[in-house]
């Protein structure tokens, strides 16, 4: 077994523990907090030291704003306005990924994440300039997108209702800590493969692994972005 295997065995067994540890808390806005919380851990430990994991909504020029975000990857690079309450506001040109947390997910709770994912797709940059070095395969100033949940539907249901979703609201990737993982079928971080939307990984271990690899790809890149900073003022 392969090393990164063998380790992402032991986190989902990790994870999934201490979730089940956050049940004693009683209060549902409570736990999910904590739940939201070890997930944005295990990120800040496990990512490359050029994002930082923080919460809140984007932004673009246009004044267009997302929802709320529960994680949201941004360049270190970039600058955010930070609030004491842990919601900041972030620049479209600054987010690379963001991630949904639920704590159980059913096929009708999609609808709902799908206007979250929504939310973020429509954002526009101010600018398509910009460098970098690294992964080029992935899209050129998209946001990277991720519906996160420690216990879901099976994933022949979840892939059933994704495929009737608006395009602008499928995540790019979909991992559940008990069953696997879905990975968008477009061909950018892995060769594409048939004609179903979505690749599926069965195994949950495997599917952290492939999370933590292709999350590895995106964010681990050089950028440097162009902004249109007087598009923000007037």
């Amino acid at each position: 077994m392969k090393p990164l295997i063998q380790y992402c065995h032991g986190a989902v067994k990790a994870l999934n523990a201490q979730y089940e540890m956050t049940n004693v808390l009683g209060h549902s806005g409570t736990a999910g907090a904590a739940r939201e919380r070890l997930i944005q851990d295990f990120l800040i430990k496990h990512l490359p030291e050029m994002t930082s994991v923080v919460s809140g909504m984007i932004v673009d020029a246009s004044g267009r704003r997302s929802k709320q975000q529960d994680i949201v990857l941004m360049l270190k690079s970039m600058p955010r306005l930070p609030f004491d309450s842990g919601h900041d506001l972030i620049f479209q040109e600054g987010a690379v990924a963001t991630c949904e947390i639920k704590t159980q997910i059913t096929p009708c709770v999609l609808d709902e994440i799908s206007q979250n994912i929504e939310s973020v797709k429509l954002l526009k940059p101010s600018s398509l300039g910009g460098v970098q070095l690294g992964n080029l395969d992935w899209p050129w100033a998209r946001i990277f997108t991720v519906v996160l949940t420690y216990k879901g539907a099976p994933l022949d249901n979840i892939e059933q209702k994704l495929a009737t979703l608006l395009e602008s609201g499928q995540p790019d990737v979909y991992l559940d800590l008990t069953k696997g993982l879905l990975v968008k079928n477009e061909g950018f971080l892995f060769e594409k493969s048939g004609t179903d939307l979505y690749l599926r990984f069965n195994d949950p271990a495997e599917g952290l692994a492939r999370f933590l690899v292709l999350l590895s790809k995106v964010t681990s890149r050089l950028v440097m972005r162009d902004v249109k900073w007087e598009e923000y003022v007037t």
